[in-house]
Formats: structure tokens, C-alpha cells, sequence
């Protein structure tokens, strides 16, 4: 046989093979987004039942559902039609037959990697362009259902402004939606500028008066800290077990930031207004961090002067009486401090949030690649294990998937990890794993020998 007709044959035959996928990933594509679909419409049904919500509302809900689910089962279909399709061929003895006429397992593969190259392609576009704005929409949407629940816009460690005109700013550390209620605030009364006034409480809850425009935050077991800039030498702390803030006009201000598209999670920017956002909170990470550098300069500087003034009281017999700052600069200083570090925390732990969310567009769709290389040798040693064998193990390889991919998100946001790697670990692990299966799936075939130079080892290529 000469080489342009072993060149077809191969040809024909991968692409043989390459068809043999289409219908299991369609099937997998189908139940698996049909099975995670509903999954996410049940975990939501508690908060849409009983408000009276119409059919074309909650057919909405359903299709802007869709996109966020796709994006996580094509990998899923990826890993179940290359088990089910090389199971069947192994099954049938096709791939022995394939290999007896001298196409390599490699060869096999070459149309398959590049649907999967081209599906990586398609999804991190889609992942760019659709994904984010139909979770911006679906986002906006259930802040409408839910507009009886102010705290339905807060974002938990983030500072918050729910009157829009900068009166209050509240920090939760975290935020039970179905309760509505906040644990851990620290509050920010801007209110009036001549009064530094900040409340520390341990829980809270933000309920809309009867008139639905206002709203009343009530506060439980904390702190008033209060000082008034007119009189520098008081500062009170009040110990409170109830406390209560009426907030004016904060219904029709978050009506109008629903609407306002800059308003947006990072699972709702595309990937150009991530890397925006990255540059932003690194230029405030510089910008705090040089002041920082100042205020501590000025104030070691303080210190040595103050120490030195001490040293020449005493030579000269006076009495030692150290020349301190005034107590409202040095709390000045330290209050300064600590406002720069938890910006500069803050500002991190934000870029860290974007990284973590550009690099995920990216690693999830290359998944796809990484699965063909894990599920073909599978599904060749599986040989006739079906749709369901195909479909159960996959599963339980994403899983363990999921679990890296997320668990990596949480080191990533505890900065124990770098963005990229904590996003691209999953797929090393998996390509490592994939390599590896690969290539005994390659020495296991009995196939014959390839013609190779005689200077070059043989024994280390058997196709």
C-alpha cells in the first residue's frame, strides 16, 4: 500500500471515528444540562414560590439559566462521548482492526483533539461574550422577584452603599439571603462629615418600611465608636444591644442600580473589563501602599525626634518630659494605618477575584482537550460499558474535577495560591493522568512496529 493511500485510509478511518462522537456528546450535552438545570431551578424555588411570579417570568428564569450550564457541561459531554465512542469501537473490535491496517491510536485521536481544540475555541468565546450577560440579566432579574429583601443587593466583605448618596457604607462579613440577615457589619455613618461615627454590630437585618421606599437597618449586640473633629480631645464608645438606622429613598435607589449595567459581579464582566478591573485595584494596591510608606516614615521620624529631644532634657538637667504629639495625631496615624491596611487587603483580595474568574473562563473549556486524552484509553479498556458506563464515570471524573476547580478557588481567594494556577491546577493533574493512560493504551495495542531510522531506538515506538 503506498503512503497517499495509507494517508486516506488513516484519513477515513479518524474520521470515522470522529462521528462516532457527535451522538453521545449531543445525549450527554442533553442530560446533563437538563439534570443541572433543574437542580439550580429547585435550589431557587424556595425564594420564587409565592410571589405570584407568571409563566413568561419563570420561562425566563429558565433560559437565563441555561448559559451557566452549558459552560459547565461541555467538558461533561466532551469526557462521555470519547467513553462511549472508543468503548463501542474497542467493542466491536474496530479499533483492533484500525490498528491492524497501521493506523496508530495517536492517529486515531488527531480529528477528535481537533473538535475538541475547536470546542475549546467556541466555548471560551461564549464563555466572553454570552455568559456574562446573561448572568447580569438573570442576576437583575431575581433582584426584581426579590425587591421586598433589600439585602438581596449587598455583597458580603464589600462595601455597600444602599441609599446611593454615600450617607452609610456597610461592610458584612457575611449574608443569609433567605433570613435576610447580615453577621459581622461594620458601619460607616458619612452622614455628617464634622462626626466620625462607625457602628460595629454582630448581626443585623435591613427591612423596608410599610411605604416601601425606606428602609430600617436594625442592629443587635454592638458598638458606637463616635467622635466629634470639633472637639479633638472625646471619643466615645457606646455599648448598644438594639439599635435602628432609617434609611431614606432606598427602594427607588436600587431599583435605579438594577438597571444600571456597570453594576457587576465578576461572574458577569467579560474578559476585557476583568483585566480593567484587575489594573484598577492594582493601581489602589500601589497607591495605598506608597502612602502607607509615608505615614510610617513620618511617623518613625516622630518617634526618633521625640527620643532625641528626651536624651538632650536630660543632659542639660531638665526635667524629662518626653514631647509628645498631640493623642489625636497619634490616633490620627494609627487610624490612618489601619485604613491603608485593610484597603490594601481589601484591594487584593478583589484583583485576586478577577484573576480567579479571567483564568476560569479559560481552564474550563480546555478541559475538553484534557478529557479526550483521559476518556479514549478508558473507554478502550471499558470496551462495551454503553452510555450509562460512559455517563457514570464521567460524572464521577468531574466530580473530582469540580472539587480541584473549586477547591482552587478557595485558595485563591485566601491568596494561598496564585490565580492561575489555583485555576489551571485541575487541568495539569488531569493532563498529567491523561498522559499517562494515553500512553499505555499506546504500548498495550498490538499493533505493528512504525518504520523508523535505524539509529533511533526501536523498542520506544510500538504504535
Amino acid at each position: 500500500m503506498s503512503r497517499w493511500q495509507e494517508w486516506v485510509s488513516a484519513r477515513t478511518l479518524s474520521l470515522y471515528t470522529f462521528r462516532e462522537h457527535l451522538g453521545p456528546f449531543v445525549f450527554g450535552l442533553v442530560i446533563f444540562t437538563f439534570i443541572m438545570l433543574m437542580n439550580q431551578v429547585a435550589r431557587q424555588f424556595q425564594s420564587l414560590a409565592g410571589k405570584g411570579l407568571g409563566a413568561k417570568v419563570i420561562i425566563e428564569i429558565f433560559l437565563l439559566s441555561i448559559p451557566l450550564t452549558i459552560a459547565v457541561t461541555i467538558p461533561m459531554a466532551v469526557l462521555v462521548a470519547t467513553m462511549a465512542a472508543f468503548g463501542r469501537l474497542a467493542g466491536d473490535n474496530e479499533i483492533a482492526a484500525m490498528r491492524a491496517n497501521g493506523v496508530g491510536f495517536h492517529q486515531i485521536l488527531v480529528p477528535t483533539i481537533i473538535g475538541a481544540l475547536l470546542l475549546s475555541v467556541a466555548t471560551v468565546w461564549f464563555n466572553d461574550t454570552v455568559l456574562p450577560e446573561s448572568n447580569h440579566r438573570l442576576s437583575q432579574l431575581m433582584q426584581d422577584i426579590q425587591r421586598t429583601k433589600p439585602t438581596v443587593v449587598l455583597e458580603e466583605k464589600r462595601f455597600n452603599d444602599p441609599t446611593g448618596l454615600g450617607d452609610y457604607r456597610i461592610e458584612p462579613d457575611r449574608l443569609n439571603r433567605e433570613t435576610n440577615m447580615m453577621y459581622g457589619l461594620r458601619i460607616f455613618d458619612m452622614s455628617d462629615m464634622s462626626v466620625q461615627r462607625t457602628i460595629l454590630a454582630d448581626s443585623g437585618r435591613l427591612d423596608y418600611t410599610t411605604n416601601q421606599e425606606d428602609a430600617v437597618l436594625t442592629l443587635w449586640d454592638g458598638q458606637i465608636h463616635h467622635r466629634d473633629i470639633t472637639q479633638p480631645g472625646e471619643y466615645e464608645v457606646l455599648d448598644f444591644k438594639r439599635q435602628q438606622l432609617v434609611m431614606r429613598g432606598v427602594s427607588s435607589r436600587l431599583d435605579r442600580a438594577r438597571e444600571d449595567s456597570r453594576l457587576r459581579s465578576d461572574r458577569e464582566m467579560d474578559l476585557g473589563t476583568l483585566l480593567e478591573n484587575v489594573r484598577v485595584e492594582q493601581a489602589k494596591i500601589d497607591t495605598a501602599r506608597e502612602e502607607l510608606r509615608t505615614v510610617v516614615t513620618s511617623h518613625v521620624a516622630t518617634l526618633v525626634r521625640d527620643t532625641f529631644a528626651v536624651l538632650a532634657n536630660d543632659t542639660i538637667g531638665r526635667s524629662a518630659v518626653r514631647r509628645q504629639a498631640p493623642v489625636d495625631q497619634e490616633r490620627f496615624q494609627a487610624n490612618t494605618v489601619e485604613r491603608l491596611s485593610q484597603a490594601i487587603d481589601y484591594a487584593s483580595r478583589q484583583r485576586s477575584k478577577y484573576l480567579v474568574e479571567y483564568h476560569k473562563k479559560f481552564a474550563i473549556p480546555f478541559a475538553c482537550l484534557i478529557f479526550i486524552l483521559v476518556g479514549a484509553p478508558i473507554g478502550v479498556r471499558a470496551k462495551r460499558g454503553g452510555y450509562g458506563f460512559a455517563m457514570g464515570l464521567s460524572t464521577l471524573v468531574f466530580v473530582f474535577y469540580y472539587m480541584a476547580l473549586t477547591g482552587g478557588e478557595d485558595l485563591a481567594d485566601r491568596r494561598f495560591l496564585p490565580p492561575w494556577l489555583a485555576m489551571w491546577l485541575a487541568n495539569i493533574v488531569f493532563l498529567l493522568l491523561g498522559i499517562w493512560l494515553f500512553n499505555r493504551a499506546s504500548r498495550d495495542s498490538p499493533t505493528r512496529k512504525l518504520k523508523l531510522p535505524k539509529w533511533w531506538p526501536r523498542r520506544r515506538f510500538v504504535a
